[in-house]
C-alpha cells in the first residue's frame, strides 16, 4: 500500500514537473519573441504571442482559430473594448503565472476582460480576489458588477457580505445609490442582519429622499417588502405619515398596510406555524442542544447555534440534571424535556421567547427511554421502561391549557428504545426493546383520535435506537448502521440514503429547512472520543449526503438536539466565547 502511495506522488510530483517546464518555456520563448505565431493588437500596442497557448487559455481564441476566419488566416487580431494595459496584465497572468497582476486598480478591467475573453482561471481569480477583498466601502459596487457580469457566485458573496453587515452599509453612499431591483433584493430576505425592523424602515426612507421625486412611486413596494409588524409603533406611525405626506400614497394603499401590519398574531408561538424559517428578522430557527453535566452541582447546559452566523450562543441551564434516557420535543415552538431524575419524574419546558425553563405537570407514570411526539396538535408520550413497572403500552396525551396528562390507549407491543413520529393523526412507532431487553422488529401504529392500535409491519431485522421524523407527510427513519429509510403510512420501506461508515447512536435526526440533519452522536467502540461533533445533511428529495462544516461544541448531548426560532434579539448577551466555529 505505501509504494502505491508513494508511486502516486511521485507521479504528481512529476506531472507539476513537466507543467511547470512547459509553462516556464512558453514564458521564455514569449519574452523572448521566439516561435510567436499571431500577432494581438490592442489600442494602439501588438502583442506577440503563440496560438495554442492562446488557444489553451481561452475558448475565445480557440473558437477564433480553429473556425477558418479571417484572423487565423492573417495572423493577425484586433481586440477592441480592452486598453493595452489590461491586456498586458492578462498575459502576465498566464504566462508568467503573476497573479500580483489582479489588485485594486486593475481587479475590475481583468474581470471583464475574462468575460470578454472567456478565460476561466483568470475570472476564478478575479472574483477570489474580490471576495478576499470585500469591505464596507466596495460591496455594494462588486454585487452590482458581479450580477452585470453573470459572476453568480461572486454576486452571492457580496450579497451575503452586505445582509451581514446592513446596520453599517447603509449609511455609505453607495447604498443611497442603488437601484429599486437590489433594494428589494435586500428587504426581502430574511438574513439580513440588524437589531430591529425600525433600522430597516429608516434605511427605505433614507433611499427614497435621496430622490423623491422618482423614487417615491416605489414607496408602496418597498413597504411591503418590510415585516411591518416588527415596527415599533412610533416607527410605523412615522413611516405612514412620510409615504402619505411625501410620497403622496392613496389613503386605500394606507389602508392595505395598516392591514398588512396587523394580519399575524403578535405572539412569536403561534408565528412559527403560519410564517416560514426565518420568520422576521428578530427571529431565527436555531439548532438548540443540551449540555452534558461534568461535575455534581453544575447544572446542564442548553446552548444555540446559528446555522447563518456560525455561532453557539448560551441559553438558561435546566432546572436541574434530566437523568438518562430522557425524551424532547417541540410544541408551539416551545422545548419540552421528560424524564426521571435523582427517582423524580418530570416535565420541563423552555420558553425560548424570554429564556426560561419551568416544571409542568409530570407524566403520571415514570418513564425513561421513551418518546414525546406531537400528534394532532398535542404533545404525547409513547413507549418507556422504568425498573419497577418494565415497558409500557400506554399512551398519554398532555393538555397545555389545563396542564395535565390523559391516557387515550395502549400499542399493541410495548416497547422501549424505539423510535417514533407522526403524520397528521396517526402515531408511528418503529422497533425498540421488550421488557427481557429482546430487539423487536414491529412498526406500530396508533390513531390518537379513534384510539386503533395495530402492528402494520415488521422490519427485515431487529431496529432499536433509531430516529424518526416526518417532512411533509412522509416518514424518514435512521438507523445505528447509517441506513435513512422512507416509510409509507402502510409500513412498507424503501431505501432512501446511506450514510457511510456510520456506526453510531444517540444521534440528532431532525429538518432543517427542506434537507435532513443528522447530528453527533456516540460510538460503543470509540478510538479517542467516543462522540462525534460532525453534522450531515441529507437531501429529503434525492438523498444525497453532505457533511456540513458546522460542528457542536464538545460535551453537547445530539439526542436532544431540536430547532426552535429564538428572538435574535436576545443573542448578543448570550454569545459563548470560545466555542464558536
Amino acid at each position: 500500500m505505501s509504494s502505491m502511495m508513494s508511486a502516486s506522488v511521485s507521479s504528481l510530483d512529476w506531472a507539476n514537473k513537466i507543467r511547470t517546464n512547459v509553462v516556464d518555456g512558453l514564458r521564455h520563448s514569449f519574452i523572448e519573441g521566439l516561435f510567436t505565431d499571431i500577432e494581438i493588437e490592442v489600442s494602439d500596442a501588438v502583442f506577440r504571442c503563440h496560438k495554442v497557448f492562446l488557444c489553451a487559455i481561452s475558448d475565445y481564441f480557440l473558437a477564433m482559430f480553429t473556425s477558418g476566419m479571417r484572423e487565423s488566416i492573417d495572423s493577425r487580431v484586433t481586440i477592441k473594448d480592452l486598453s493595452k494595459s489590461t491586456f498586458r496584465a492578462v498575459l502576465d497572468f498566464y504566462y508568467t503565472c503573476d497573479r500580483s497582476v489582479i489588485n485594486v486598480e486593475t481587479a475590475e478591467d481583468l474581470l471583464r476582460a475574462s468575460g470578454l475573453l472567456q478565460m476561466k482561471t483568470l475570472q476564478d481569480s478575479c472574483e477570489c480576489y474580490y471576495a478576499d477583498n470585500l469591505n464596507l466601502d466596495n460591496a455594494v459596487a462588486v454585487w452590482s458588477l458581479a450580477q452585470c457580469l453573470h459572476c453568480d457566485a461572486l454576486a452571492d458573496k457580496a450579497k451575503r457580505f452586505i445582509l451581514a453587515h446592513f446596520m453599517d452599509i447603509y449609511m455609505e453612499p453607495d447604498f443611497i445609490q442603488m437601484d429599486i431591483e437590489h433594494i428589494n433584493e435586500l428587504f426581502i430576505d430574511d438574513d439580513l442582519r440588524t437589531p430591529d425592523e425600525d433600522h430597516v424602515a429608516e434605511a427605505a426612507i433614507s433611499w427614497i429622499k435621496h430622490d423623491i421625486k422618482t423614487r417615491s412611486r416605489y414607496a408602496n413596494e418597498i413597504c411591503m417588502n418590510l415585516r411591518l409588524r416588527y415596527l415599533s409603533e412610533d416607527c410605523f406611525v412615522n413611516l405612514l405619515g412620510f409615504v402619505q405626506n411625501e410620497c403622496h400614497i392613496k389613503d386605500s394603499v394606507l389602508e392595505g398596510l395598516s392591514s398588512k401590519r396587523w394580519s399575524y398574531p403578535q405572539d412569536a408561538s403561534n408565528a412559527v406555524a403560519l410564517e416560514s424559517s426565518l420568520t422576521s428578522r428578530n427571529y431565527e430557527n436555531m439548532l438548540v442542544v443540551l449540555g452534558v453535566t461534568r461535575a455534581t452541582g453544575i447544572l446542564p447546559t442548553t446552548h444555540a447555534y446559528s446555522f447563518n452566523t456560525k455561532m453557539w450562543f448560551k441559553l438558561n441551564s435546566l432546572l436541574f440534571d434530566p437523568g438518562v434516557g430522557y425524551a424532547t420535543c417541540v410544541h408551539d415552538n416551545n422545548l419540552y424535556v421528560s424524564g426521571i431524575s435523582l427517582r423524580k419524574a418530570y416535565v420541563l419546558r423552555y420558553d425560548p421567547t424570554c429564556n426560561i425553563w419551568e416544571e409542568r405537570c409530570q407524566m403520571p407514570e415514570k418513564r425513561r427511554y421513551h418518546e414525546m411526539i406531537v400528534a394532532s396538535d398535542r404533545i404525547h408520550a409513547v413507549c418507556g421502561w422504568n425498573k419497577r413497572d418494565g415497558v409500557f403500552t400506554s399512551i398519554i396525551q398532555y393538555h397545555e391549557r389545563e396542564d395535565a396528562w390523559i391516557s387515550i390507549g395502549h400499542l399493541k407491543v410495548g416497547v422501549y428504545s424505539a423510535s417514533a413520529c407522526a403524520v397528521d393523526n396517526v402515531i408511528y412507532v418503529f422497533g425498540g426493546r421488550a421488557d427481557d431487553s429482546t430487539r423487536k422488529r414491529d412498526i406500530q401504529s396508533f390513531n390518537v383520535v379513534t384510539g386503533q392500535a395495530t402492528v402494520i409491519n415488521q422490519f427485515p431485522s431487529a431496529v432499536t435506537e433509531s430516529r424518526a421524523l416526518t417532512m411533509d407527510s412522509t416518514m424518514f427513519l435512521a438507523l445505528t448502521n447509517g441506513s435513512i429509510m422512507k416509510v409509507m403510512e402502510t409500513g412498507s420501506l424503501s431505501r432512501h440514503s446511506i450514510l457511510p461508515n456510520f456506526d453510531r447512536f444517540n444521534f440528532g435526526f431532525l429538518q432543517h429547512g427542506s434537507n435532513i440533519l443528522v447530528v453527533g452522536g456516540d460510538t460503543r467502540y470509540p478510538s479517542g472520543s467516543s462522540q462525534f461533533e460532525d453534522l450531515i445533511e441529507v437531501n429529503a428529495h434525492d438523498g444525497k449526503v453532505k457533511v456540513l462544516n458546522d460542528k457542536l461544541f464538545n460535551n453537547a448531548s445530539a439526542a436532544a438536539c431540536r430547532i426552535l426560532l429564538i428572538r435574535r434579539v436576545i443573542l448578543p448577551r448570550l454569545s459563548v466565547p470560545g466555542i464558536s466555529h
